[in-house]
Order: C-alpha cells, then sequence, then structure tokens
C-alpha cells in the first residue's frame, strides 16, 4: 500500500501530539533473551513492555 506524503506527515504529526517515547537502553545479553523470550510466547518486544506497565499500574 503506497502512502502518500501528506499521509505520512499527518501520521508523523499525529503520534507526536498522541504519544511519548521511552528510550530503554538494555544490555545486548538482557536484549537477546527479552527478545527470544517474547519470541517464544508469540508477543512483540513492545507489546510485552507495555503490558508490564499496565499490570503494574492497575496492580499497585
Amino acid at each position: 500500500m503506497a502512502t502518500s506524503k501528506a499521509q505520512m506527515q499527518a501520521t508523523i504529526k499525529y503520534k507526536a501530539k498522541a504519544y511519548k517515547r521511552i528510550p530503554l537502553d538494555v544490555k545486548i545479553e538482557e536484549y537477546e533473551a527479552l527478545k527470544e523470550f517474547t519470541e517464544k510466547n508469540g508477543e512483540s518486544i513492545n507489546g510485552f513492555i507495555r503490558r508490564i506497565i499496565k499490570e503494574n499500574i492497575v496492580n499497585d
């Protein structure tokens, strides 16, 4: 699916307004273990981190 330049700019503008990025630095070994774990469980790394955050905020 081709995306127009205007659509890409609109998406960037929306994400800047609606989302906040959280940089996360981990050691390569930790990343590889996390990647293996999430792939084995059918989940993306991003999805896993978001789920863990939500679970902990709700359970706090």
